[in-house]
C-alpha cells in the first residue's frame, strides 16, 4: 500500500493575530464563503458538506482523520509555521498530540515564507517577517518544539528518521549549518537523523547545492508544474536568480509585477507534465504530489490562478501516474495537495457539488495500486 499523505491546512479557527490583521474572528472560511464567480459557470463559492468546521475542536480533527483513513489516506502532512522562536496555528497539531485515540499518521511541512497581505495585492506589506535563526541556540529551540511531535509513535518516519518537509529551503540562510544542527539534535534524541524533503516549487539557481542537504525532493504541485513547465516566461533565467535573493526584495519585485487578470491553466497539460517529470534528481528520489483541483479565487478574486478541464477522472489519472513513477529507489510515498485547502479549492473533503467522489476515487486507486 502506498503511504499517502494529504496536506492539512490549519487556518480554520480564529486567532488573535488574524483578528487583528483581517477583522474580528477571521478564518479562511470567510474567504471561502465570500468567493465570487469570475465568469459564467465558474464553480464558486464552494460549500463543504460537513459544514464550516472549527479546527480548534478535537472532534473536528478526529472526524477528519477517520474519514481520511477510511478512504486509504495514511496520514496528514500538517503545515507548520514558526516565526522568531514561536509557533503559529498549531492547535490542530496540539489536539492530535493530546488525543491518542486519533489514529492517523502525520508529518509536518515547515511553510517558511513570511506572511504578507499578498491576497489583497500587497506582497510588500508584512504581517510577520520570517527572520530565521540568529544562532545555533535558536535552531535548537525550533528543534525542541518539533521533537515533541517527532517522538509520537504516529509521526511518520523513514529509517528511524522523522520526516520533515521544508517548503522554501532556498530562503534559509546558512542552510547547511541549520540542517546539520537539526540532524545532530535528532540523533541525540535517539533517531538516526531527520529525513528532510525539499519542496520544489520554483526553478532556482544552484538547486543542486540547495538540495544536497536533503534526503529527497518533492515536486510541489501545482506550483512546480506552473513554474517549470506551464507558465511561459521570457525572463526565466532572471526569475531563477531572483528566487535566491532575500525574500523582502522578492516582495518588492512582486509589487511591480502584480497583474489584474485571471491565470488559467489546463489540467490536461498538468497530466502531461506529471508523466514526463523526472523521478530522480542528483540520484535523490523525487516524490510527486497531485491535486484534485486548484482555484484560489477565494483569496485573489479577479487575480486568481485556476485550472480548467478539472474533473474526477482527470484526478484519477493523476494519482495513477504518480504511483507508476514510484520506483525501487523510492519509499512508497505519495502526496496529495490537499485535504482541506478550501480557499484554493484544493480539497478532498466532500463539497455540495461533487459530494464524496474524490475520496471514493482516492480509495479505489490506492487500494488497487498493487504497490
Amino acid at each position: 500500500m502506498i503511504d499517502t499523505f494529504a496536506f492539512y491546512f490549519p487556518q480554520f479557527y480564529p486567532t488573535a493575530e488574524n483578528s487583528a490583521w483581517w477583522g474580528d474572528g477571521f478564518t479562511d472560511w470567510h474567504l471561502v464563503k465570500n468567493a465570487s464567480p469570475q465568469f459564467s459557470n465558474h464553480n464558486q463559492p464552494r460549500v463543504p458538506v460537513h459544514g464550516y468546521l472549527d479546527q480548534s475542536l478535537v472532534s473536528t480533527l478526529k472526524h477528519q482523520a477517520e474519514l481520511a483513513v477510511q478512504h486509504g489516506i495514511c496520514g496528514f502532512n500538517f503545515y507548520h509555521y514558526w516565526f522568531n522562536g514561536h509557533p503559529y496555528l498549531d492547535i490542530p497539531l496540539k489536539n492530535l498530540l493530546s488525543d491518542r485515540s486519533i489514529d492517523i499518521k502525520f508529518m509536518m511541512t515547515w511553510a517558511n515564507e513570511s506572511w504578507t497581505r499578498q491576497w489583497i495585492g500587497k506582497p510588500n506589506n508584512y504581517l510577520i517577517r520570517q527572520e530565521y535563526y540568529k544562532n545555533e541556540a535558536t535552531v535548537a529551540k525550533h528543534y525542541h518544539y518539533l521533537s515533541q511531535f517527532f517522538k509520537d509513535s504516529r509521526y511518520y518516519k523513514i529509517d528511524n528518521k522523522p520526516v520533515l518537509c521544508i517548503y522554501r529551503p532556498e530562503l534559509i540562510p546558512s542552510l547547511h549549518s541549520v540542517t546539520t544542527t537539526l540532524n545532530e539534535l535528532a540523533k541525540n534524541d535517539g533517531f538516526d537523523g531527520i529525513y528532510l524533503i525539499a519542496c520544489r516549487s520554483y526553478d532556482i539557481l544552484n538547486a543542486e547545492k540547495v538540495y544536497s542537504d536533503f534526503n529527497s525532493v518533492m515536486n510541489f504541485n501545482p506550483r512546480y508544474a506552473i513554474n517549470f513547465h506551464l507558465r511561459r516566461s521570457k525572463t526565466a533565467i532572471l526569475e531563477k536568480l531572483l528566487r535566491r535573493i532575500p525574500e523582502y526584495l522578492q516582495s518588492r519585485i512582486a509589487c511591480i509585477r502584480n497583474r489584474n487578470e485571471l491565470s488559467q491553466f489546463s489540467y490536461t497539460d498538468f497530466l502531461k507534465v506529471l508523466e514526463k517529470s523526472d523521478s530522480l534528481i542528483n540520484n535523490k528520489p523525487v516524490y510527486h504530489s497531485v491535486f484534485p483541483d486548484w482555484d484560489n479565487t477565494p483569496r485573489y478574486g479577479q487575480r486568481a490562478t485556476l485550472f480548467t478541464d478539472v474533473n474526477p477522472e482527470a484526478y484519477r489519472k493523476a494519482l495513477q501516474t504518480a504511483i507508476q513513477k514510484i520506483s525501487e529507489q523510492h519509499h512508497p510515498l505519495l502526496f496529495i495537495n490537499a485535504w482541506n485547502e478550501w480557499s484554493e479549492s484544493a480539497y478532498l473533503e466532500p463539497d455540495s457539488y461533487q459530494r464524496d467522489i474524490l475520496l471514493a476515487i482516492t480509495k479505489d486507486v490506492l487500494s488497487s495500486s498493487g504497490k
